[in-house]
């Protein structure tokens, strides 16, 4: 890790007081339904072989208790460089239904991240991400930060996740 990609951690970190000042802000919820069977959708969420693919993650192995980085920056997600990454313990992976994870930067109060899957018949599956523990923050803190985790989940991450599986996204 370079003097610079400490300094940014460090200065990202000090964006996310850990007191709250002021209200609490809501959890992030999104649900999609992705074109393609609960099993191909578990399959592609928590092999650790495809889950890159959709969460743009390092290090990821599917064991609970392991720990794993999202990086979001492509060249150095290319490279191996979790510098800058978000920090994420693998809590839970419960086939074909759950799949929870921690996700923090260091210095910072955890948050959770939980997909649930429902069968939508043979041929379609609801997924439904959840990411909690906002409470700990004061939402004039990190509105900021709370509207682009927001977007991000709904417009790139379960679409991947859709894109990965091969399905289509109809929600």
């Amino acid at each position: 890790m370079t003097i610079g990609s400490q300094r940014r951690r460090s200065s990202l970190a000090a964006t996310l007081p850990t007191r709250p000042s002021g209200r609490a802000l809501a959890d992030i919820e999104h649900e999609i339904t992705i074109e393609a069977g609960i099993d191909r959708v578990w399959a592609v969420l928590a092999d650790p072989v495809r889950v890159a693919a959709w969460l743009g993650c390092l290090e990821y192995r599917g064991k609970a208790g392991s720990l794993f980085y999202m990086q979001p920056d492509a060249g150095k997600r290319a490279a191996g460089d979790v510098s800058g990454a978000t920090h994420c313990e693998l809590l839970e992976a419960t086939p074909p239904t759950r799949f929870r994870f921690s996700w923090f930067l260091p210095g910072t109060p955890k948050t959770t991240v939980a997909l649930t899957l429902a069968a939508r018949g043979d041929d379609a599956t609801d997924v439904t991400l959840a990411h909690t523990g906002w409470d700990q923050f004061g939402a004039g803190d990190v509105r900021a930060f709370h509207e682009q985790l927001t977007v991000g989940w709904r417009d790139f991450v379960l679409p991947g996740l859709a894109r990965a599986v091969g399905g289509t996204k109809s929600k």
